[in-house]
């Protein structure tokens, strides 16, 4: 079986002709994929493989991946590195001190080139099958946002404090979404404009309030969530939802209270 860089390069020359031509460009489809990795040598590589087949099974040819190495102590960061000299359509940042999921997103979506801008985790967990409907989605609407079709693989306590999470949100801001921390994908334009308060776990809620209020539309699609092969999720930990909590009543004062909308246009 031929490696991706490979498949990459046979792919470009025939971008100008025939059948080949009609068949991935007929999506139209545009998107930047940030990969925020943190000591994932092992993972990485299979991260990025999974995406290619997706993208090249979605026939999305316009695309880039941007890996974010955020001070990984092990080889993510060479791995990222030869992954770029393979595939031209992958770049590397790398982070000086470990800067977490959200910031690396939030200047991910600054960085990003294309039409449509979204994230997958470097950690191989993502099913194929979420980023094949993420992918055919793009282009139906300003936001693709997943959700999680198969909570019951998740902690009964997890379950119960998500599920809590979106009904308040929901609640508080007057929206009908049915999970605010997933892989969301944005119109790049769009979500360049949003002013980001927050790195925590919160940073996905705050974009989607923020947009979603100012009008921007949505598509929900499942996303199938693969038990986790390594400890729980540090999303629970008292600090963090600390910081969640915080980001909430600043964002309900913005967007409810003084009513601050982004310009979408």
């Amino acid at each position: 079986m031929k490696k991706w860089s490979e498949k990459i390069k046979e792919y470009q020359p025939a971008l100008r002709c025939g059948f080949f031509y009609i068949r991935m460009t007929r999506m139209n489809k545009s998107v930047s994929i940030i990969v925020p990795a943190y000591n994932e040598e092992a993972k990485l590589k299979p991260t990025v493989d999974s995406i290619l087949e997706r993208l090249e099974n979605n026939m999305v040819s316009d695309f880039e991946i941007i890996i974010f190495d955020d001070a990984s102590t092990d080889k993510t960061g060479e791995i990222a590195d030869k992954l770029a000299k393979q595939i031209s359509q992958i770049r590397v940042i790398h982070n000086p001190k470990n800067m977490n999921l959200g910031f690396n997103i939030a200047r991910g979506f600054q960085l990003a080139i294309k039409e449509y801008v979204g994230f997958v985790p470097g950690d191989n967990e993502t099913a194929p099958e979420a980023l094949d409907n993420i992918f055919q989605a793009i282009g139906k609407a300003d936001i693709v946002a997943p959700f999680i079709q198969n909570p019951e693989v998740r902690p009964w306590g997890r379950r119960f404090l998500s599920r809590t999470y979106v009904m308040i949100i929901n609640t508080a801001f007057g929206l009908k979404i049915r999970y605010y921390n997933g892989m969301c994908y944005f119109k790049t334009a769009m979500v360049k404009k949003v002013k980001v308060s927050t790195n925590g776990f919160a940073y996905m809620t705050e974009i989607l309030v923020k947009l979603l209020k100012s009008g921007a539309n949505f598509i929900e699609v499942p996303m199938i969530n693969r038990v986790r092969e390594r400890g729980a999720t540090k999303a629970f930990r008292l600090k963090n939802i600390v910081s969640v909590f915080k980001t909430f009543l600043t964002l309900f004062w913005e967007v409810q209270i003084l009513k601050k909308r982004v310009i979408l246009l």
